[in-house]
């Protein structure tokens, strides 16, 4: 019985769109960090359709 090709079942799969997608990676840690004393700014995240953060943005 021959090995499965894994490299071709990954490449399948990932053409097919049925992998499960990998962890969200921080950008930042989760509390925003300030250089204005007392700040109650609001962030403003930018996610693709598929809900991955691109870029936050810290408003003042």
């Amino acid at each position: 019985m021959p090995t499965p090709d894994y490299a071709l079942i990954d490449q399948l799969e990932r053409e097919l769109g049925i992998t499960r997608p990998e962890p969200e990676k921080a950008i930042r840690p989760s509390s925003p960090v300030c250089l204005i004393k007392n700040c109650s700014g609001a962030d403003i995240d930018f996610r693709t359709w598929s809900g991955v953060l691109l870029r936050r943005i810290h408003e003042h």
